[in-house]
């Protein structure tokens, strides 16, 4: 909301011509003349505005002036570390955003309408002049962020100007490595014939993102944030050492990052398990849980070790990467971040937790249905059954009544034939007697 509240007032602003550019960058005072960089300018454009200092017309009591403040805000800084985030910083570092944000899709359409009409070679002529601007778009980041940290060393820059340069800077470098990515998608399309023939080389777009290391880590981003109103929090930067960055933000997220610099010795005369102790030192104490170790490598080619940790013990969340010298056994660089939960991710775990035990007493209220529904289906099975034993019954005592029908009747029949055969035996002993009767008549 905070973002899109500064997005407003800046372009009203603009717009209206109550301020440059380069003002709500630098917060000048209001009689000092500037001169903004051309948007479309082939190199920085609005960057330009973000990483060149103001140019005093006044008079040169004013330029000493100026300077005099830079040297007191730095000096004042020094103990504390604390970096302060005005709302003119966090209007400019949107608007350099915004910009490096229309430089990559301007340029990703031009590069996709080429890729899309070409045949095979072409598009791999394609691929390897996108990846050289890619490769030039990464030095003018890292010389960018070379000049600011010599002009922060130099007084040049206050802890609050230098901060959010980086932070401008890593926003520049996320959307170089969101194209690079883009890049080497495509390149998986073409043949590795035309690419050879092109020139491609995908390490060397690979080893772009490495180079970047500087401001594209947890610290920068959590600058980022707070430069651009998406975050609030307590802001500390360090160069004593090296460069050393902390932010905590009041949602419970900290983010750290240290970078130094390391000898050119690839050799190892520092054993992983003193390396690991001095990450762990290094590291410290979380201000919540605990760091567990998850994973360690030894790059031997490089000459460093490597250890990554996971954050335990608590609901919070978090990871860190410690990154420590195989000859000096100094760690050169370190990179942690914890996130707790919002009150909304506990809401939504509260509601979770609701539908599960819901689901569980559906599912429990379904296997009583079941029990049920089962105990019924056996009553009907039972009844089903004593249904057809009755009906068998009643069919066999049927049958058994058709057998005595059927004995009946055959007796019956038997009966008959027996009455016809005496009737017969009768008729014939009447016709003997006649026979007897009739013979003596005759005599």
């Amino acid at each position: 909301m905070k973002r899109q509240l500064l997005s407003v007032l800046l372009v009203g602003a603009l717009l209206v011509g109550v301020v440059t550019p380069t003002a709500a960058a630098a917060g000048v005072a209001p009689d000092t003349d500037t001169e903004p960089a051309a948007l479309g300018s082939a190199s920085d454009g609005w960057f330009a505005t973000n990483n060149t200092t103001t140019t005093a017309t006044n008079d040169t009591t004013t330029t000493a002036s100026n300077t005099t403040t830079n040297d007191t805000a730095s000096d004042s800084n020094a103990t504390s570390g604390t970096v302060e985030v005005t709302v003119g910083q966090q209007l400019t570092t949107i608007v350099a955003q915004t910009d490096s944000e229309v430089r990559t899709e301007v340029e990703e359409s031009a590069f996709e309408v080429r890729f899309e009409r070409g045949e095979d070679d072409d598009r791999a002529e394609a691929l390897e002049e996108r990846a050289e601007a890619l490769e030039e778009r990464g030095e003018e980041i890292r010389e960018s962020y070379e000049e600011a940290s010599e002009a922060y060393e130099a007084g040049e820059l206050t802890r609050s100007e230098y901060a959010q340069r980086i932070a401008t800077l890593n926003a520049r470098s996320e959307d170089l490595s969101t194209s690079i990515a883009r890049l080497d998608s495509r390149s998986k399309n073409v043949s590795n014939e035309s690419l050879a023939a092109a020139g491609f080389n995908e390490s060397a777009l690979a080893s772009i993102n490495d180079s970047l290391e500087s401001v594209s880590g947890v610290g920068a981003r959590a600058l980022l944030k707070q430069f651009t109103g998406v975050s609030e929090g307590e802001v500390e930067l360090e160069t004593e050492g090296g460069l050393s960055i902390k932010v905590e933000s009041e949602d419970g997220e900290e983010s750290r990052e240290v970078e130094r610099e390391r000898d050119d010795d690839a050799n190892f005369s520092v054993s992983q398990s003193d390396a690991l102790d001095t990450a762990r030192d290094e590291l410290g104490t979380p201000s919540v849980g605990s760091w567990s170790l998850v994973e360690s490598d030894k790059h031997d080619d490089s000459g460093y070790y490597e250890f990554e940790f996971e954050l335990t013990g608590t609901n919070s969340t978090g990871d860190a990467e410690v990154r420590v010298d195989g000859s000096s056994g100094t760690v050169y660089r370190l990179e942690s971040e914890i996130e707790s939960p919002d009150e909304d991710e506990e809401d939504d775990d509260v509601e979770d937790e609701a539908e599960e035990e819901d689901e569980e007493d559906d599912d429990e209220a379904e296997e009583d249905g079941d029990d049920v529904e089962d105990d019924e289906d056996e009553e009907e099975k039972e009844n089903e059954d004593a249904e057809e034993d009755e009906k068998d019954d009643d069919e066999a005592e049927e049958d058994g009544d058709d057998v005595e029908d059927d004995e009946d009747e055959e007796d019956d029949e038997d009966d008959e034939e027996d009455g016809e055969t005496e009737t017969e035996e009768e008729e014939d002993d009447e016709d003997d007697d006649e026979s007897e009767t009739e013979t003596p008549e005759s005599e």
